[in-house]
């Protein structure tokens, strides 16, 4: 029983990593940035001292991930682009609501 729990924990682990790093690409890509995802720390700010994003390249990320995920983020939803991990909790909140 201990082990299918580790088991599940772990695929839970894994996909959320895997989620992660597709989204730091995805925001790379669209924004054309000079740095390679791996070195993205998941934590790390999305403005200012962090990916350096500005209000243009916000609403490229809206756009982005309302185009894969179908997940809409509003003006209010600002604590969205904190890191990627809020952007991914923001869009997996978002994804089991639907």
């Amino acid at each position: 029983m201990a082990t299918a729990a580790f088991e599940d924990i772990r695929t839970r682990a894994e996909a959320r990593l895997a989620r992660n790093m597709k989204i730091k690409s995805m925001i790379i890509d669209r924004l054309g940035l000079e740095v390679e995802a791996a070195v993205v720390s998941d934590n790390q700010p999305l403005f200012g001292r962090g990916l350096e994003m500005d209000s243009l390249d916000t609403l490229e990320i809206v756009v982005m991930v309302n185009n894969e995920y179908d997940v809409l983020i509003s003006d209010d939803d600002f604590e969205a682009f904190g890191s990627i991990n809020a952007l991914v909790d923001f869009i997996e909140d978002r994804e089991a609501v639907a």
